[in-house]
């Protein structure tokens, strides 16, 4: 297959690493990519027209789209208008993502346990919905805020005041429109499922670390690490495959007709799951520690996907957990102070056997710069890997470096 992958972050540089390994890859191409553009061919483009119709001169069979904002612009339907095959949903399900208010009326339709929630568009509607919640509500911007359009106050003043910087455009048209959401306690995990148009298939559990300090302290983050897999209790294993069939049935009965990745964001109170919010894409950093344990071909899966031959796929993986350490730039997430030269990174990769990942890099033709708040992803397998990536965490050196000392299996 020759395959073009869109994106520039860490998780489309291991997505990018993992299909080079397929053998069922005749060529990959890169869109909009980052500091890992020497892996392989770069795309020029004006606009999606343009990118496909040179996708189409290449003569690619299949677009793999890594982050989310061009799946809510079209570009899975522009490129399937092309006659190419597409990894990702077209811009109605990608809704699910986008418009969070969608995605709670899709919940609520199939009956699939979602916390409690109010939309609110205007102060007026503010004041009276605030007031059905007991304690300070979660507040959410209702569409797409970079993974930085939550916030959870601590009184209702603060509840008010946040509610109302996001009405009035902190997130721009992302936070015109807002959700006011019950606040739930308990244990997240993320789960990434495929989906074929016919056949639901997920992985299994993985966890990440969403606030910037540890000890899950500091402001959310679009998550600073992840483990997998997650070690999970019978009864919320039998939780967990329930709100999947569930899901599945939710999206035969839609006529969800999309070849992608639908992401759960899950959390067990006790031992009852709610579902706190969909991505329509791999997440970020989760889906880099679930590739360094996959043992599939990920092209081939992709291959049967769009064939609607995933029933015929057997998800494998290794015995052993693997980890993504995210090395970030101090500001981040408000205000991350970018430009800083990063040094070390071959020398921590050959030191501790790690893999480093490019989340937010610049380079030029001898060094590499820190380009936005999450910097570099260090990525390993094994019982000992968490030993080798906080090594590796200390040996590459840029100005401003954070990241957490607790990211473990929970």
């Amino acid at each position: 297959m020759r395959i073009l992958l869109f994106g520039s972050g860490a998780r489309e540089h291991a997505l990018a690493l993992k299909m080079l390994q397929s053998k069922k890859l005749e060529k990959l191409y890169l869109a909009q990519t980052g500091a890992f553009s020497n892996l392989s061919e770069v795309i020029e483009f004006d606009d999606f027209y343009d990118l496909a119709k040179k996708a189409k001169d290449n003569k690619v069979d299949l677009l793999v789209v890594g982050p989310e904002l061009p799946l809510a612009q079209g570009i899975c339907d522009v490129f399937l208008d092309f006659g190419i095959k597409v990894i990702g949903a077209n811009s109605n399900w990608a809704r699910l993502e986008a418009q969070k208010d969608f995605a709670k009326d899709f919940m609520k339709t199939f009956g699939i346990k979602t916390s409690p929630y109010e939309v609110v568009k205007s102060l007026q509607e503010l004041e009276f919905a605030i007031r059905k919640f007991d304690n300070p509500p979660v507040i959410k911007a209702c569409g797409l805020a970079a993974g930085k359009g939550v916030f959870i106050p601590k009184t209702f003043d603060e509840a008010k005041k946040v509610s109302l910087e996001f009405l009035e455009g902190k997130f721009g048209v992302a936070s015109e429109k807002i959700i006011l959401e019950k606040r739930l306690y308990g244990r997240e995990l993320s789960v990434f499922s495929l989906w074929d148009g016919v056949e639901l298939k997920s992985f299994k559990p993985a966890c990440d670390f969403k606030k910037l300090l540890d000890n899950d302290l500091g402001p959310n983050t679009g998550g600073m690490g992840a483990c997998f897999p997650c070690v999970l209790t019978q009864k919320q294993k039998k939780e967990l495959d329930l709100y999947l069939s569930k899901l599945k049935n939710a999206l035969v009965i839609s006529n969800a007709e999309f070849t992608g990745v639908i992401y759960s964001g899950l959390m067990f109170c006790e031992d009852d799951l709610y579902v706190l919010e969909y991505n329509m894409r791999f997440g970020d950093p989760e889906i880099q520690a679930v590739l360094e344990n996959l043992e599939n071909d990920l092209v081939e899966i992709f291959d049967k996907m769009t064939k609607k031959e995933l029933k015929e796929v057997d998800l494998k993986f290794k015995d052993t957990p693997s980890y993504c350490l995210v090395l970030a730039q101090n500001g981040y997430p408000c205000s991350p102070c970018t430009g800083q030269e990063i040094k070390n990174i071959d020398s921590a990769e050959e030191k501790y056997g790690v893999k480093v990942l490019f989340a937010g890099v610049k380079k030029d033709d001898k060094s590499f710069f820190s380009s936005s708040g999450r910097v570099l992803n260090i990525v390993k397998l094994g019982r000992g890997a968490l030993d080798d990536i906080y090594k590796a965490a200390e040996e590459i050196d840029f100005l401003g470096k954070i990241y957490r000392k607790d990211i473990n299996l929970r």
